[in-house]
Order: C-alpha cells, then structure tokens, then sequence
C-alpha cells in the first residue's frame, strides 16, 4: 500500500524528471538551430549563433538554482510576503515604463550591463502568489464575490501596465492564471462560460467589421443566439439584461481595443484571418511555421535536416518558434512526445493541487498549471496557424533567461506544494 508520504515522493521525483527531459530537449533542438544545414544540401552557415546554445546552458544551470531553491522555501513565507511582493512588481512595471529604453516600439526590459530582466515574467510568479493569498483567505468562511472582485482588480492593474509596454501575450497570461483560480475557489462553468461571451461577442464583432469589411449580420446572429440560450436557460431578468448588456459593450468596445493596438499588432491579427494578403510581411512567419511542421510529415526530416530551419525560411526558430523545429526535424511523433512531456506535467500538477489540503497551497498549485497550460496552448496554437501570432515563449524550451527562470522557480514551488500535501 503507497502512504502518503510515498505519494509526495513520486509526485517530486516524476517532476524532476520531467525537468531533466525538457532541460536536455531544449538543448538538443538549439544545437540544431545553431548548426547549419548538412546532407544532400550545399553547407549553409547558420544565422543563429552558437552563444545561444551555451547561454542557453548557463540559463539550464542558474534554472536548476531557482527549481531547488523554490523546492525548500517555507510555503508560508511566500503566503505572508505576498502583499509587499505585489506592491514592488506594481513599482517594476511603472518602472519599466518610464526609464526602460524603447526596443522596437517596446519598453519592456531593464538593460543590466549585457543582460536584460523583463518584469513581466517575475509579475507572473508575483500575482499567483497574491490571488492564491486573497481566495485561501475566504475559502473557510465560503465567500465568493468579495476574493472574485479583489482578484480581478489585482490581476487587471498589472495587465493594463503589460499592456502598455505593450506586451499581448502577457497580459494574457495574467487573465489566464486568474480564471484558473477563480474556477479553482469555486465558480460554475455557467458563469465561467457567460464571463467569457463578451469576449466572444468582440472577436465576431471585429471579424463583422474588419475582416467582412461592415457586414454586421455574424455579430447580430451571436446576439440573438444568446438571447435564445437565455431563454431556454430561464435565467433572471435582471441577469439577462446584464449579460446582453456585456456582449453588446464588448462587440462595441472592440474598436476602442484595436485603436489601442500598435501597428504591427494589428497586421499580426488582420493576417490570422487573412494570411494570404500578408503573406510577405505579418503573415509570413505563421506561414513559414506551418510549412515547417508539415514537411516534417510523421518521423521528420530527421535532426539536424531541417530545411526551414537550415536555409533560414522560419524566422525566430530558437525563441517562440522552436516547436516547428521540433515538428520540421522529428516529425508528429517528436511533437507528441513534446506535448506528452507537458500533458503530464499538467496532469500531475492538477494531482497536487486536488491533493493539497491547505488552500493557500492549492490555489498556489492551480495558478501554476493555468500558467504552463495557457502557454503551452497558445505557443503551438500560434505556430500550427490556430491563434494569431501574439510573441508568447514555450516553457522549457524557447531560448530566454527570464522565462525560463521563472518557469523552473514555478516548478520548484509545484514540487514544494507537493511535498506538503497533507500539511494544514
């Protein structure tokens, strides 16, 4: 019979091995995007230097730093710092705003001799903390609006900042790990579902505006489809009201949204819908990705082989773009033992966090799965043309010390919460 402690000890032993894995399969993949191209093929020099793998290393090295040091640390001196934490990642995200140079028409990064921190990524590991905090603290008492309300207005000041640098994808990310312990603390999927339709109204207001160019008759087939589920549902009058009233808001309120938009964001997004129009500037490294990962049919065009890679067709292939490489050199099966990696890393955080007994500990757990399971998500849907191109890293695996770091620091608080499933 497996005791409890037995099960910690699987659940931390399973996760660095999963963290060993994806420490050497990134590896593997920025060698071949430093090496050039070889075989039946002229020898083309690659553009992407080899100080990318190496600093890659480095960053593998200071990542197992972070992992074990996260690993040990009181559980309980993250709950009661979590405040002060919050307060300095607001003051870092002003910051950056105001005296960090602008690198192509962003101010993201503190320039650090010849390293570069993004706030941004530490904020992630910053607001799980603080919204696992606000809802443990009403999880006895059975309160629902009161933590909801504080943790949408602590999640959307530090998305409005990322937003301004600006910066799409994460600030995505922070609604993300939001939803994921709103739904955690105890909110039905009917709400979740009506929350999210405003959301939906703006998308097929904009594809009514934009891409249909004026043509309202989508938009106004979503409202009367919602009207219709209502009325079926028998919801309240008043509550009706007020959801019509948000999907109406939200179709409208997409022109202010895309007004906010630099110009290149919106070429990124008119391109998802219409790639063929922008298939030399917006459109091309989504084109370019998808061209990659179906060449490499089901065992790939083998390691080191990649033409798109090689003849340097598929731009940012050792950052956001790496899973192409993945699917252009080991093919469909290399791509679903990637994902299998991740699936199981998902699954077993869910584990730990269904496991934990005390809420702070619970809630720190499901805001860590909803951060790798919302990138993971949108970075494949991104490169297999399903999302548009939004500039959001595959955990583990992009070349990049900020997020890596915090994602091994998210992994060493995940083994931590499991190690103390059964503390109160």
């Amino acid at each position: 019979m497996r005791t409890r402690n037995d099960g910690a000890s699987s659940d931390t032993i399973l996760l660095y091995v999963l963290y060993v894995l994806f420490c050497l399969f990134s590896l593997m993949i920025l060698w071949s995007v430093t090496e050039g191209i070889q075989g039946s093929y002229q020898q083309v020099d690659p553009v992407v230097s080899k100080s990318i793998f190496w600093r890659q290393a480095v960053w593998i090295l200071l990542g197992w730093v972070a992992l074990l040091m996260a690993s040990r640390v009181p559980l309980h001196w993250l709950e009661v710092s979590a405040p002060l934490a919050y307060l300095v990642m607001i003051g870092a995200l002003v910051l950056v705003l105001l005296t960090a140079p602008e690198v192509a028409g962003s101010r993201r990064w503190f320039a650090l001799g010849p390293l570069r921190l993004q706030p941004s990524e530490p904020a992630k590991v910053v607001l799980i903390l603080v919204l696992a905090k606000t809802f443990s603290r009403h999880v006895a008492h059975g309160r629902r609006l009161l933590p909801q309300t504080a943790g949408w207005l602590l999640t959307m000041i530090p998305l409005a900042l990322v937003l301004k640098e600006p910066d799409l994808g994460t600030s995505l990310v922070f609604a993300a790990i939001l939803l994921g312990v709103v739904f955690w603390h105890g909110l039905s999927w009917v709400i979740l579902l009506s929350a999210l339709s405003p959301l939906v109204s703006a998308v097929i207001s904009f594809y009514s505006d934009r891409v249909l160019e004026g043509q309202p008759w989508p938009w106004g087939l979503y409202l009367m489809l919602v009207l219709a589920i209502l009325f079926v549902a028998r919801r309240g009058l008043i509550e009706s009201f007020l959801l019509v009233l948000a999907n109406i808001v939200g179709g409208i309120g997409t022109n202010i949204f895309w007004a906010g938009l630099k110009g290149y964001q919106q070429a990124r997004i008119l391109s998802f819908f219409q790639p063929e129009k922008f298939q030399h500037d917006a459109g091309y490294q989504a084109i370019q990705s998808k061209i990659a990962i179906g060449s490499g049919g089901l065992f790939g065009t083998h390691y080191l082989q990649g033409t798109q890679k090689g003849l340097a067709f598929l731009p940012e292939r050792h950052t956001d773009f790496i899973f192409s490489v993945v699917g252009e050199e080991l093919g469909l099966l290399g791509t679903i033992g990637l994902l299998g990696l991740f699936l199981i890393l998902i699954m077993r955080g869910l584990s730990i966090a269904s496991a934990a007994r005390k809420p702070f500990n619970s809630l720190l757990a499901i805001g860590i799965v909803s951060y790798f399971t919302f990138h993971v998500v949108v970075n494949v849907s991104i490169t297999t043309g399903l999302l548009p191109v939004t500039g959001l890293p595959l955990p583990f695996m992009s070349y990049g010390g900020s997020n890596f770091l915090v994602s091994s620091f998210l992994l060493g608080l995940l083994i931590n919460v499991g190690s103390r499933s059964f503390e109160k």
